[in-house]
């Protein structure tokens, strides 16, 4: 028991915020941004783009992106600095300009300059009657980066974004999904495929997290380690962690992977034993609602914490018995998913009304078909670089791939989900 309490000695105190946050302290209600005049009379909104647009509604009839208020007019003449953050719900034909088998060939031959990404400087024409929370736009008058070396950064950011879309759509459906793997947008990806990952209960793998990121470390870990030895390997590690969250954007998701990342090669190079990976995770989640609070608040920081909780607390549990009665094999990952669903039922219960009785299973079997088709993927997309007569050959692959995982998804989704 002390030995128990040394190794997880932040485990408690991270329980006791999270008690505080959660059942104590009230929720803070998001207030918008801030005008001179009444929110209702805007009319034209200038703000700086926190977030990609993605889309959002049942249909998917429009898309819907974070930002930071720095400016507004009103209809009346009115002109005033602003603050705060606000969401703008956009149609289809403003977010979907440059995105190929879409909207694009629509605009071919026009110029626009709507190259809509985190970090843009956009001025919207926004509906009279917004709350200043929400805003419904009607147009975009104008949009661009800023000229200092950041905005140059982040508008080569969006453009890599855009290429990079634009070869996973010549991938067709496994291109979709490798483009929601390697970026979190699901702009391509199968509404018939992302209902099943839904009803599967796989939601949680099309999500950004520390498996993503634990596969570009471990490539850059071993290319450092190869090329100029063992001591520099965990910078290249860390170089890519950092890397690959700056390309697919921050997400709690995949903040809490970079934390527990940055956060054991930080104790590896000070040569600190780590001895429980669950009080590393708790240092992270210490970290994380420090600097970013209000995302305690969001449904992929309560399953992404909550599941990695449940694999490092209940895993040598579940996995004992299981062990004793399967192979190895297929043993350790039930364990695994065992541990991840008992801390995630609750939290899907609630907010989805129902559980997946099957997901227990199918994430144990899918899990791995997907992070070999990450695998896969990358050595596609390199080998399409380097050789791009390879790229049709390649996708091909790719699609027989994605056919396996879908129809493994598609089983799983027959299974009745149980109504809570």
């Amino acid at each position: 028991m002390v030995d128990a309490f040394k190794n997880n000695f932040l485990v408690f105190p991270a329980l006791a915020i999270a008690a505080l946050l959660y059942f104590v302290l009230p929720a803070r209600e998001q207030k918008g941004a801030f005008f001179l005049f009444d929110s209702h009379e805007a009319r034209l909104v200038e703000c700086r783009l926190l977030s990609a647009p993605v889309k959002v509604g049942t249909k998917k009839k429009s898309y819907m992106a974070k930002a930071s208020v720095l400016s507004a007019s009103g209809k009346r003449g009115f002109a005033s600095s602003a603050s705060g953050e606000a969401v703008f719900f956009l149609p289809l034909e403003l977010c979907e300009i440059y995105q190929p088998g879409k909207l694009y060939s629509a605009w071919r031959g026009q110029k626009v300059d709507f190259l809509l990404d985190k970090g843009g400087r956009v001025v919207f024409e926004v509906e009279e009657g917004s709350s200043g929370v929400f805003f419904n736009v009607r147009s975009i008058v104008s949009c661009g980066y800023e000229c200092s070396f950041w905005g140059s950064v982040q508008k080569f950011r969006a453009l890599c974004r855009l290429h990079f879309t634009r070869l996973m759509y010549a991938w067709g459906g496994a291109g979709g999904l490798l483009l929601a793997l390697l970026t979190g947008s699901r702009a391509y990806l199968e509404e018939e495929s992302a209902a099943a990952f839904r009803l599967a209960g796989l939601s949680h793998i099309l999500a950004l997290s520390g498996m993503h990121l634990s596969l570009f470390g471990s490539l850059a870990f071993a290319i450092g380690k190869k090329s100029f030895g063992k001591k520099t390997a965990p910078f290249f590690e860390l170089f890519a962690a950092l890397a690959f969250v700056w390309f697919a954007g921050r997400s709690p998701s995949l903040f809490r992977a970079l934390l527990c990342s940055a956060a054991a090669i930080s104790f590896g190079l000070l040569r600190i034993p780590i001895k429980s990976a669950l009080n590393l995770l708790a240092l992270a989640f210490i970290v994380h609602v420090s600097i970013f609070p209000e995302e305690m608040l969001e449904l992929s920081f309560m399953l992404s914490y909550g599941a990695l909780a449940g694999i490092l607390a209940f895993n040598e549990f579940a996995s004992k018995p299981l062990l004793a009665a399967l192979p190895s094999g297929a043993g350790k990952p039930l364990g695994q998913s065992v541990g991840a669903q008992a801390m995630t039922f609750p939290i899907c219960a609630r907010f989805f009304g129902s559980v997946a009785p099957g997901a227990i299973v199918s994430s144990a079997i899918v899990a791995p078909l997907v992070l070999l088709f990450v695998y896969a993927g990358l050595a596609a997309i390199i080998l399409s670089l380097l050789f791009p007569s390879f790229a049709p050959f390649c996708g091909g692959l790719l699609k027989a791939f994605y056919a396996a995982i879908k129809g493994a998804v598609l089983f799983f989704a027959r299974i009745p989900c149980l109504k809570i």
